[in-house]
């Protein structure tokens, strides 16, 4: 489609020179220049028909060309569609039929391995009851046996403590036979007298019981009050009220052991308190010259370290052996 359109741009244009005035008085020249602008409008005439005209000749190409390529696209996608089906029935038809031969191989393996087991339960069945009835019949044999033997071991050790016991078993025979004769007979006076009087025996026997337990009461409060005086005295007798210098006494245990080598080993057990100090006094403990410990202080000493080491070993037969050897080291 044809079109006009209008162009319109400003011109400038730059000038410059210089003028000569004649001579009035001193006469002579002047320069000039400067820059005059312009606005020029063009306007430009397209003509588009022989370009309109092929472009709808073109076009018409195209159509065509689109149809047929349109038609060969169907063609094909049927093609493809149609040849696709047939590919996925082969390959469906040969998966199932692959499938269902595996299948079959499967249940006929399966079925011969059914069939032999159950076989072989059927025959270990067979076994199995055999030898529940077998051992039905020893078990039955077995606890007669037994039976009979605990039977005679039961009237044995019967006769037994009957003669070892049979004043006591006598005295039992002969008290059921008075009982049963006072029961059975008419002596209700005799009945109601004796039982008045078992009953006074029984009430005497509790409160001399009563008595009994309030009497070792009063003897387990008696030492639990003794106990807590001579703890309190000794908490007193241990507390110091003023606030004056003095010793501080601490437990430490020094151990000094030599092997058959000749080497030494010295160890030192302290509080925490005599960490830092631990190295001076194992050195003055070292450099001490004890005295040989008196017959009491020794006796003290064997009698705590017993009681030590029969709480801290078994009673068993090893444990035993443990302590015999233990109180043999501490006596060399």
């Amino acid at each position: 489609m044809s079109y006009t359109r209008q162009v319109r741009k400003t011109i400038s244009v730059h000038y410059s020179g210089s003028v000569s005035y004649p001579a009035s008085e001193h006469g002579g020249s002047v320069s000039y220049s400067g820059t005059a602008y312009e606005d020029v409008v063009v306007n430009v005439n397209v003509d588009t028909t022989p370009f309109d005209a092929s472009t709808h000749h073109c076009g018409g190409q195209v159509d065509l060309l689109t149809g047929s390529v349109a038609a060969t696209e169907a063609a094909q996608v049927a093609s493809i569609k149609e040849n696709s089906r047939k590919v996925g029935k082969t390959l469906i038809d040969g998966f199932f039929k692959t499938v269902r031969s595996e299948i079959s191989q499967q249940i006929n393996e399966l079925k011969n391995n059914v069939e032999a087991t159950l076989l072989k339960l059927q025959s270990d069945a067979r076994r199995c009851n055999d030898m529940k009835r077998q051992m039905e019949v020893d078990y039955n044999r077995k606890c007669e046996q037994y039976l009979k033997i605990f039977s005679d071991l039961d009237r044995e050790l019967e006769n037994r403590i009957r003669n070892l016991d049979q004043p006591t078993f006598m005295f039992r025979s002969d008290a059921d036979k008075l009982n049963s004769r006072l029961v059975e007979s008419d002596m209700v006076p005799t009945v109601s007298i004796s039982g008045g009087e078992n009953a006074r025996l029984g009430a005497q026997l509790s409160a001399t019981l009563t008595k009994q337990r309030a009497n070792d009461t009063l003897g387990k409060a008696t030492r639990f009050l003794q106990v807590q005086k001579h703890t309190a005295d000794t908490i007193t007798s241990s507390i110091i009220d003023s606030n004056s210098e003095g010793y501080l006494f601490l437990p430490v245990c020094y151990m000094e052991a030599a092997d058959s080598h000749g080497s030494v080993s010295r160890n030192i057990y302290s509080p925490e308190q005599l960490a830092s100090n631990k190295d001076q006094i194992g050195e003055g403990l070292r450099k001490q010259q004890w005295p040989r410990p008196t017959e009491e202080d020794m006796g003290a000493i064997r009698r705590y370290f017993n009681e030590e080491v029969s709480t801290a070993v078994g009673s068993d037969k090893h444990g035993e052996r443990v302590r015999e050897q233990i109180i043999r080291l501490f006596n060399n």
